[in-house]
């Protein structure tokens, strides 16, 4: 790799003949390797020449190089080592994968003057990757929108990149700071074990400073870095978001309630008097084998990293229970069974809408006491009665309303209007083009898992 500047070309030059320069190189603090290395030179020249170990401690080989070249550099991939590179940094060619098969590092200048030439290949730089995660669990999977490492040390800038010979080559610019630029989802917080990584090239060998990462959702972590770094290898420096200063943290939910219909089951999840969907015999969403499968699980598990108050669904039930012969458990029923909740999802109405048991649309009726409410009849008063209820019982818990992808037509509308009167978020499903997921009316373990990223990703700002 090339520093600013190295390369002198001095514009038209009378040609002088091509000649054969041998060359050796210390074995002493080098990254070279017996075999083939690639060279260039102040007039231009660029090619490779084999390297032979001689007596030990010296790599011994001829170069060709023009008649006028004064100044050769040497550099060499590292072996087995892989950086990526923001697609941010990579301006000229979008095309260009981010993925660099290897770093390359270049020697210090080897003056052609005399016969042999003898010289030292030393790394004038090193990788760095910057592993992201967090050991706490609570900002894992969010996704993060830059990353700006600053400091008193040199930054590579502007890197020039060459994938069809798998290395990285001059830099046009440096700087004491860098960004990347890490929008579009494509980076979120790691965990220990598969931490988010992405890489720079810090010169000289040394950054101290600090690194500045800016999640989705308002959420900042900053690092103090104060590390040697060992040249001509990449190095991985460890950011754990547990132990950053962390500025806009939103506080997550402790204890998640689900108040639902069939999607939201699980054996041995809800009260036992409940009937449960999940798991399924239906093949087509047979693969949710364990509650961690569902959209609650992920929530629970991968997102929220919080406890499960209770879940009080049941498979088949309405929101409202219609006629009164017929045996719904409605949730108007249901809404009173947590215990201490600080999220309660709600999700239902794609039962009140089913054609062979549709239960009236009723109407959007704010003003009754709850107790003038014809809780049981029909959808809309029943969807108020609920709220209110919930609101009631418990004031300090923050309600999320779902639309499901088949409450059809009025149905679901009339959840996000009821919900929009009570400005509570909503999480609508309808038209989503990732619908294919579905099977029939249940979610498989993908459709479950997409449910459980857009519940995340929707209500990230409700948490203070």
């Amino acid at each position: 790799m090339l520093l600013p500047g190295l390369l002198a070309f001095f514009g038209c030059q009378q040609i002088e003949p091509e000649r054969m320069v041998n060359v050796e190189l210390s074995l002493a603090d080098t990254v070279i390797k017996p075999g083939e290395v690639s060279y260039i030179t102040d007039a231009g020249d660029a090619g490779s020449a084999q390297l032979s170990l001689q007596g030990g401690d010296k790599l011994s080989g001829s170069f060709k190089v023009s008649g006028g070249a004064s100044s050769l550099w040497c550099f060499t991939p590292g072996a087995d080592q892989n950086l990526t590179i923001p697609a941010s940094l990579v301006k000229n060619n979008p095309s260009t994968s981010s993925q660099v098969g290897d770093l390359a590092f270049c020697s210090t200048t080897i003056l052609l003057k005399n016969e042999p030439v003898s010289g030292t290949v030393r790394p004038l730089t090193a990788g760095v990757v910057l592993d992201i995660f967090d050991s706490a669990g609570k900002l894992s999977g969010r996704p993060f929108s830059s990353v700006k490492m600053e400091g008193g040390a040199t930054l590579a800038g502007n890197i020039k990149i060459y994938p069809e010979e798998s290395r990285i080559g001059e830099l046009s610019a440096t700087s004491s700071s860098i960004s990347f630029d890490c929008t579009g989802g494509a980076f979120a917080v790691g965990t220990s074990s598969a931490p988010a990584s992405l890489g720079a090239v810090v010169l000289p060998c040394v950054f101290k400073g600090k690194v500045t990462v800016e999640c989705e959702g308002g959420v900042k972590a900053t690092f103090t870095v104060d590390q040697t770094l060992k040249a001509g290898v990449i190095n991985h420096l460890s950011l754990d978001m547990a132990g950053a200063e962390v500025e806009g943290l939103k506080h997550m939910p402790t204890r998640l309630g689900i108040l639902g219909d069939s999607i939201s089951t699980f054996q041995g999840k809800i009260p036992s008097s409940h009937r449960t969907y999940y798991p399924s015999t239906n093949a087509a969403c047979a693969d949710v084998t364990s509650w961690e499968k569902t959209y609650w699980g992920h929530l629970i598990n991968d997102y929220w990293h919080c406890e499960l108050d209770v879940n009080s669904s049941w498979s088949g039930s309405c929101v409202a229970a219609g006629d009164p012969t017929v045996v719904r458990t409605p949730f108007v029923e249901r809404c009173s069974l947590f215990k201490n909740p600080d999220v309660i999802i709600l999700f239902g109405g794609t039962n009140d809408c089913q054609s062979q048991r549709q239960i009236a649309l009723g109407e959007f009726d704010y003003t009754s006491a709850p107790e003038a409410l014809n809780k049981h009849a029909r959808f809309r008063e029943s969807y108020i009665w609920v709220i209110r209820t919930l609101q009631a019982k418990y004031p300090d818990a923050q309600l999320i309303c779902i639309v499901g992808n088949h409450i059809e037509g009025e149905y679901g509308n009339s959840v996000k209007s009821i919900a929009e009167h009570f400005k509570l978020p909503v999480v609508d499903f309808r038209g989503d083009q990732k619908v294919t997921i579905y099977s029939e009316l249940h979610p498989n373990a993908a459709g479950h898992a997409y449910m459980a990223e857009k519940i995340y990703n929707e209500t990230l700002s409700l948490f203070k």
